[in-house]
Parts: structure tokens; C-alpha cells; sequence
């Protein structure tokens, strides 16, 4: 095949596909893209706390500006991107793949994982029994817009990798906290959806 003749994939994907739809490569997808190779980072120290801190404190820079970048290229409009589900889908691979690291090198009872990112598991339970059971998918309808006890969790999960990190007292009680507030904001997630 000459050169040029193939589609240039790239191009279709920072392409709209059609009236109403956002280009799938813009700057706050790659924003929210990048905390996936922030997630494999987190392997290759996951006992040095500046290290995992660091990394942490990054991903929190790239999830906030995504959203501010997003806002501002659609001022005073509510349109649904491919952010709207891209954010909190790389965000449930982060935390997984941090707390699951730190767990695993400071050889942790397996169970504060769940405790952790019980958030992220009971969400994706939800999302993919919404896709396999047709009557449960014709019932939710989902919006993955952040609210106040989803970044309540966040916090929390965040201060309780800090306290197993840093080996501070009050690790299982703060992810017994993270938890209870990770299953609020999913009961949350799904009244909304209804």
C-alpha cells in the first residue's frame, strides 16, 4: 500500500466521529492518561515513601487539572466526553495499582487492598453487571461526575497509603474509614443512576 494510503489511526482518534462526538486525544485525556504509567511507576519502589508520595502527589496534579482543563474548553456547557468515563476508570487503576504494590512489598494481610479500593471494586461490580444483565442496564443510567463523598474517599484512600507508607498508627482504622466512606459513595453512585 503507498504511503498516505492507510488511515492514520491517530488522526481518527483525535478526530470527532461525528457531530456530538469529542475527540478522543485531547489535552485533558492525555492528562488522565498519564496516571497510568504513574500506576506502573509505583512498582518499581514501592517502599520508598517520598518515592510513592511523589508519584501520588503527581497523579493528584494530573486529576486536577484534567477536570480545569476539560471546564474550560467547555465553558457554561455540560457535553458527555470520553473523560467522563476515562478519568475515573484510570483513577480505579491507579489506587488499585499503588495500594496493591505497597501491600504486596510490605508483605500486608491482603485483605487492607479491598478495604482500600472497596470504592473501585463495588463500582466496576456495578458497571459490568449494568452491561451483562440487560434489565439492570435498561434501569441504570450512569454518570460518572465526581461528588463530594467520591472525593471524600479519595482523600482517604490517600491518607491511608500515606499512614501504611510512612508505618504510622491508625492503618487499619483508616481503611476501615476509607472503606465505609468508599460504600456510601458507591450506594451514592447508584441512587444516582437510577
Amino acid at each position: 500500500m503507498p504511503a498516505g494510503a492507510g488511515p492514520d489511526i491517530l488522526q481518527e482518534m483525535s478526530e470527532p466521529a461525528g457531530p456530538d462526538r469529542e475527540p478522543f486525544l485531547t489535552v485533558p485525556n492525555l492528562l488522565t492518561l498519564s496516571r497510568l504509567p504513574l500506576a506502573a511507576l509505583i512498582w518499581l519502589r514501592p517502599l520508598d515513601p517520598v518515592f510513592v508520595l511523589g508519584i501520588m502527589v503527581l497523579a493528584g496534579v494530573t486529576d486536577v487539572l484534567d477536570g480545569w482543563v476539560e471546564r474550560r474548553r467547555h465553558p457554561g456547557r455540560t457535553i458527555e466526553t470520553a473523560g467522563a468515563w476515562l478519568d475515573p476508570l484510570c483513577d480505579k487503576i491507579f489506587i488499585l495499582s499503588v495500594i496493591t504494590a505497597i501491600a504486596l512489598a510490605r508483605l500486608l494481610p491482603l485483605w487492607i487492598v479491598p478495604l482500600v479500593a472497596l470504592r473501585e471494586i463495588l463500582q466496576t461490580l456495578v458497571a459490568i453487571a449494568a452491561k451483562t444483565v440487560p434489565a439492570l442496564g435498561k434501569r441504570l443510567r450512569f454518570r460518572f461526575g465526581a461528588n463530594v463523598l467520591g472525593k471524600a474517599t479519595t482523600v482517604s484512600q490517600f491518607i491511608t497509603i500515606a499512614a501504611i507508607l510512612l508505618d504510622k498508627p491508625g492503618q487499619v482504622p483508616l481503611a476501615l474509614a476509607t472503606a465505609g466512606l468508599g460504600l456510601i459513595a458507591v450506594v451514592v453512585y447508584v441512587r444516582r443512576a437510577l
